[in-house]
């Protein structure tokens, strides 16, 4: 036997069914369901480009915390029809309010109420931070006021997407936002693609299911589910072209090579400017003895953790005007070794940049962590000491001491050299993160060098005798430029002297004069400045690619005093790292000094011959009025077609091309689809819907119209006297109930018909007889068929006929052959069916 259930179980159950009814009242339904699903699928989706922009995954969490506010908020402002402003004004509150806690979490009063600054940090994040955000060099942390970008972008990318899809109902408007986010996320992203697979196969595959899904609510669903098998198969096939299609022939397609990306990064110059900072090199004496500021013998800084030898660098200078050696704000032909950028000097890499702890280079070595400590009175300059390829810089200390280094910071990956425009302080700290390579005891025999001369060689002409003297037989140019490096060591090393010493005569300086005079005396006399330019500018002069590094070179204990600071060359190789040329391997001995006689000659000299620079040549008016139109037309260049694809920006030809043509492709298959559907039938619309009704009198009205009454008609059928002259060509004629049953209650006929119904409808002016015996007939509006009027049954109990209606189980055809046949006039048949006999006429031919 079964149990029969307690009275307890079943009030248990019936609440519990009551608390699940309650709660199915809350859920929204099954259409906004799926459409909040797959608008948040989308964004996060666009959200991936920020992977190559952002360290960790901390901003994917935040944007996803975006996404899912905005999308509360659209929905709470769609469900309610609120206006758009309150749109507008929940995603500032949400912004403002939630910014603080979720993405900055910073300056927070009790951990969760933001401070006014950090509202107002926010306020100002919203609009500047995207230009910040493409200066700065990525990978940038995952904390402070640049993580409101990811949590800005899903907040109003969701509410829009969602806002959009609600509001219009057509599939493809779901998917405008969806796209635009999309493109916004790579060109704010790095040469480097985020994720091909996720936003490009997924994205598509979501993008085509939620379109196909819209796409069918509009349609009736058939009863042997003919017409969803259809949609089912017809999307899959899509889905299968567009995979194939892009696995295939996208790698094939135009843009694939991630060297011909093009990102909006790359195309904004830095607002930093490093030629204001003057040239370390140009300032080398202060560092020597003696010197007023007595930095000789005095500790710089701290720096622990190096393995010992390795050189610290402070500046790489890679540009020479005839005046200095200088840092470039671009990379002079340099090969960046970090990520994210495309082979070029002209990217990320290559320029000083804001950047975060974390540096994305690489390189070959150990990597190896040392702290960097600012002695007191000590080191103070622009110039951040580093060390090797340098993967994170972590400032340690004051916490607003900190967040003003961090955000001072502009760092060259391509150069590693950082610049600090507030300059380094006594007591301030910093952690550093590089990989050191090894440094081979001696020169090594060979080098494969690579690379053009980053300078002018064609002043340096001074230097040919020198370079062939010093080089001898040598025909490999790393094997002649070893001979120069060995033979400088055999010159004298001198700092200027003490005032009044005869040495006072070696001037500072290594400008084109300074070096002619430095090479062509008879014996080479200089410090670390002259001997380091000379080198460099020999290296280019034989075609090597070479830049001079300023830094020093820390003693066992980890101090750096202004006598371990020195400069040394780099030559670029073909495997794209740079080989160092240390001190040690062409400096003189420091004890080393100058000769006497070295410096009688040094006093007899008054100058050196720098020679003129290339002069242009202005138009000459014997040249005739071509040349010199010619001439005038080379300096104002004519203005630029701006209809000619070859004088756009690169952006605009990438948005024309990836862009604009498939959407013009899209939009011409779409055409083409809506034109075969429209000229094919399709299924019949349910007889209860909008597009039914709309049929339904498009049918009633094709054929069944009433033609205007003729003139002549009008004047051989007068209106009846005392009745309405504005009512008589349509008149109502009211009839009584059909037999007890809801039949026909009204009757739309001409006047004529009226005047004839003697025959037809009985009454005053035939009685029911007539109806009877002329099988007339009659529309029944509420049955939706026609009827044919038998005889009468009854009388009402007003006295007036009562009018039976069979139905017709025929056409309309055959109901007008049979009544033809039965004796009705053509006239009463077409009247009677609500035209005329003309009408009539044509369906019985």
């Amino acid at each position: 036997m079964t149990a029969t259930p307690s009275v307890g179980s079943r009030s248990r159950a019936a609440r519990t069914t009551q608390i699940l009814a309650r709660w199915r009242q809350w859920l929204p339904a099954v259409e906004v369901r799926v459409d909040l699903v797959f608008s948040a699928a989308l964004v996060l989706l666009c959200l991936v480009g920020f992977s190559t922009t952002y360290y960790g995954y901390a901003w994917l969490l935040v944007g996803g915390a975006g996404v899912v506010l905005g999308l509360v908020v659209s929905h709470l402002v769609v469900s309610r029809r609120w206006p758009a402003a309150v749109t507008l004004v929940g995603l500032a509150a949400v912004y403002l309010l939630l910014g603080g806690p979720i993405a900055v979490r910073e300056g927070l009063v009790g951990g969760v109420v933001p401070a006014p600054e950090v509202v107002l940090e926010l306020a100002t994040t919203a609009v500047r931070g995207w230009k910040t955000l493409l200066t700065s060099l990525p990978p940038i942390d995952s904390h402070g006021p640049l993580m409101a970008l990811p949590f800005l972008f899903g907040l109003v990318g969701a509410t829009a997407t969602y806002t959009v899809a609600r509001r219009w109902r057509r599939s493809y408007a779901a998917l405008l936002v969806p796209l635009a986010l999309l493109g916004l996320s790579i060109a704010l992203g790095t040469l480097t693609p985020a994720s091909v697979a996720l936003q490009g196969a997924v994205f598509a595959l979501v993008a085509i299911g939620w379109s196909s899904l819209r796409t069918g609510r509009g349609r009736p669903t058939l009863q042997d589910g003919g017409g969803r098998r259809t949609r089912a198969a017809t999307v899959a096939a899509l889905l299968a072209v567009a995979v194939v299609g892009g696995l295939v022939a996208g790698p094939h397609l135009p843009g694939s090579d991630d060297a011909d990306r093009t990102v909006w990064r790359t195309a904004l110059e830095p607002p930093f400017d490093v030629s204001q900072f003057p040239s370390p090199l140009a300032g080398f004496r202060k560092y020597t003895e003696p010197n007023a500021s007595e930095l000789f013998d005095k500790t710089l800084f701290e720096i622990d953790g190096l393995p010992e030898g390795t050189p610290v660098r402070l500046a790489t200078l890679d540009t020479f005007d005839g005046s200095v050696w200088g840092a470039g704000n671009v990379a002079a032909g340099s090969a960046p070794t970090g990520a994210g950028t495309g082979g070029t000097g002209a990217d990320d890499a290559a320029t000083f940049r804001r950047v975060g702890s974390h540096i994305a280079a690489s390189g070959p070595g150990r990597e190896v962590t040392a702290t960097v400590r600012i002695a007191p009175d000590g080191y103070a300059d622009v110039w951040l000491p580093t060390a090797g390829v340098v993967t994170g810089i972590d400032f340690q200390g004051d916490q607003g001491r900190v967040t003003a280094l961090g955000d001072e910071l502009r760092f060259n990956v391509a150069t590693n050299t950082g610049v600090v425009p507030t300059m380094l302080r006594g007591g301030d700290a910093y952690q550093l993160t590089a990989v050191i390579p090894s440094l081979p005891a001696d020169l090594p025999s060979a080098v494969s060098v690579e690379g053009a001369p980053i300078v002018d060689t064609q002043a340096l002409g001074f230097l040919d005798a020198k370079v062939d003297a010093w080089s001898g037989q040598q025909s490999d140019p790393w094997t002649k430029l070893v001979a120069i490096a060995k033979a400088m060591r055999a010159g004298a090393y001198t700092d200027g002297g003490p005032p009044g010493n005869y040495q006072n005569v070696f001037l500072p300086g290594h400008s084109l004069a300074r070096l002619q005079r430095f090479a062509r005396s008879e014996q080479l006399a200089g410090d670390d400045e002259q001997y380091a330019a000379t080198l460099a500018l020999a290296a280019n002069r034989l075609g090597i690619q070479a830049r001079v590094v300023f830094g020093a070179t820390p003693e066992a204990s980890g101090q750096v005093k202004g006598s371990d600071v020195h400069a040394w060359v780099e030559v670029h190789t073909d495997d794209g790292t740079w080989a160092p040329i240390l001190p040690s391997d062409f400096l003189p001995d420091r004890n080393k000094q100058p000769e006497q006689q070295q410096q009688r000659s040094e006093e007899q000299k008054t100058g050196a011959q720098v020679p003129p620079p290339v002069a242009n040549n202005p138009p000459s008016v014997l040249q005739g009025p071509d040349q010199a139109q010619n001439a005038t037309q080379n300096r104002k260049p004519p203005p630029k077609n701006p209809l000619d694809p070859s004088n756009w920006p690169d952006w605009l030809k990438w948005l024309v091309t990836y862009v604009g043509l498939p959407l013009l492709v899209l939009l011409l298959l779409y055409v083409a689809v809506r034109a075969v559907k429209a000229r094919a039938p399709g299924p019949p619309p349910h007889p209860r819907s909008r597009r039914g009704a709309h049929r339904r009198r498009l049918d009633r009205g094709r054929g069944h119209r009433r033609r205007p009454r003729t003139r002549a008609a009008r004047q051989r059928d007068p209106p009846r006297a005392g009745g309405d002259p504005r009512r008589t060509g349509r008149r109502r004629i009211r009839l009584p109930s059909v037999g007890g049953s809801r039949g026909c209650s009204r009757l739309r006929a001409s006047g004529a018909v009226a005047r004839r119904g003697t025959r037809l409808l009985g009454g005053r002016q035939g009685g029911p007889e007539g109806a009877a015996s002329s099988g007339a007939v009659v529309a029944a509006p509420a049955r939706g068929r026609l009827a044919q009027l038998g005889p009468a049954s009854r009388r009402s109990r007003a006295g007036a006929p009562s009018i039976r209606a069979q139905p017709w189980p025929g056409t309309c055809d055959d109901l007008v052959e049979n009544q033809l046949r039965s004796g009705v006039s053509i006239d009463d048949v077409g009247a009677s069916l609500g035209c005329d006999s003309d009408f009539a006429r044509e369906g019985h031919r």
